[in-house]
């Protein structure tokens, strides 16, 4: 037991170490997602958006696994490995096409598409993370219990933003590329 806490503790710091290297360190892409969240009249972070956007999935996500009950099975973490990094694959393209249109003389269209390339950004790197969460939880033994929900709502939960954040980013796009009211 002794060897395995230490094993953990050693890995535990070796990702840590990763993660804070400044070339892949993606707080910054976060924070500009929460900004993607202000109220266009007033400028402030609007606390629908949160509640929708972050509070309500995550809520929703702990209903689902500690209250009812469902938590995720391994035939369905696999899947979602498979699907998470198709989500990541295909956003990832996605983001090069909205590059192009970052240089708008629009003003609105240009702060549309902006906000949009960051929802897509975000949305990839929860899409990286599920399919990292979605691995984990195809290891974890049936016995863990507690750890397979704690893991399952974390999957639901994020998977819960991304599939707002993807909401937003097709309503944006058609802003972006269809509607031909904007000024």
């Amino acid at each position: 037991m002794r060897e395995k806490i230490a094993s953990i503790s050693v890995i535990v710091i070796l990702i840590c170490m990763l993660f804070l290297n400044p070339k892949v360190n993606i707080i910054k892409i976060l924070i500009k997602q929460l900004s993607v969240f202000k109220n266009a009249k007033n400028e402030k972070i609007s606390v629908w958006d949160l509640v929708c956007f972050i509070v309500a999935p995550i809520v929703l996500a702990i209903l689902l696994v500690f209250i009812l009950g469902y938590d995720i099975s391994n035939s369905v973490a696999s899947v979602l490995t498979t699907v998470y990094a198709f989500v990541f694959t295909v956003l990832f393209g996605f983001a090069a096409v909205l590059v192009g249109k970052i240089d708008s003389k629009n003003e609105l269209e240009k702060q549309v598409t902006e906000e949009t390339f960051v929802s897509v950004l975000t949305s990839n790197i929860l899409s990286l993370i599920n399919a990292i969460a979605s691995i984990i939880l195809l290891n974890i033994n049936e016995d863990s219990e507690c750890v397979r929900n704690l893991v399952s709502a974390i999957i639901y939960s994020i998977s819960f933003i991304t599939i707002m954040l993807l909401l937003m980013i097709t309503k944006r796009t058609f802003i972006i590329y269809c509607d031909k009211k904007k000024k």
